[in-house]
């Protein structure tokens, strides 16, 4: 190979952070809602495996089921029409230890002749963005969706876990972050490239 040419291929893997195929994401996650009065009363369940693991290629996204959601009342009352907070908090353990929160609200709500119809529903504040790797240049989207449930229209609810809704997710890595060598490979590639640099200085004297 040319002189030139190794110079130039050591200085830019000693340079240039390499981008990863693929990045395995895996978190755990905890539900966290109102449950007692005033407000709505609701539970959730676990749906997806708690912590869950995939892979995703960069512009790649994964939708799935994230836990459930339902309330055992019979009837919104006035009180249930009050908006109550809920979250749902995220531990990643990869691509790297971080954490993060959804936030959202429940609440109950009637509508109709006489308020014959009723639910309750949840909604979502916005998605959680998390800046990752050595360079903050990985950004991974957490996004969940709205729901209605326990819909009753005989003036009243359809209480219990049955009548529920399944809330959905969809994680996103919109960008991958880039692999910075190790500080040994730097050194290793640093001397390569200094003894290289003097050897043609010597040659060109």
């Amino acid at each position: 190979m040319p002189r030139i040419t190794l110079v130039t291929l050591l200085a830019a893997v000693l340079f240039f952070p390499t981008l990863a195929s693929a990045a395995q994401i895996s978190a755990s996650y905890q539900v966290n809602l109102n449950s007692s009065d005033p407000g709505l009363v609701v539970h959730s369940s676990d749906i997806a495996d708690n912590p869950f693991t995939f892979d995703l290629n960069e512009g790649d996204s994964e939708y799935f089921t994230l836990f459930k959601i339902w309330t055992g009342e019979s009837a919104v009352n006035d009180d249930d029409q009050l908006s109550q907070p809920i979250s749902v908090d995220f531990s990643f353990t990869s691509p790297e230890v971080m954490t993060g929160s959804v936030d959202g609200e429940t609440v109950g709500v009637k509508d109709g002749f006489w308020g014959h119809y009723q639910a309750g529903e949840l909604t979502w504040d916005g998605p959680l963005d998390l800046v990752f790797g050595a360079l903050g240049d990985g950004l991974l989207r957490v996004t969940l969706f709205d729901a209605v449930f326990n819909e009753g229209y005989l003036f009243g609810l359809h209480d219990g876990e049955y009548y529920g809704a399944k809330v959905k997710a969809k994680i996103e890595l919109l960008s991958d972050a880039s692999q910075v060598p190790e500080p040994g490979t730097l050194a290793l590639l640093g001397l390569g490239l200094l003894g290289l640099t003097l050897r043609a200085r010597r040659r060109a004297s």
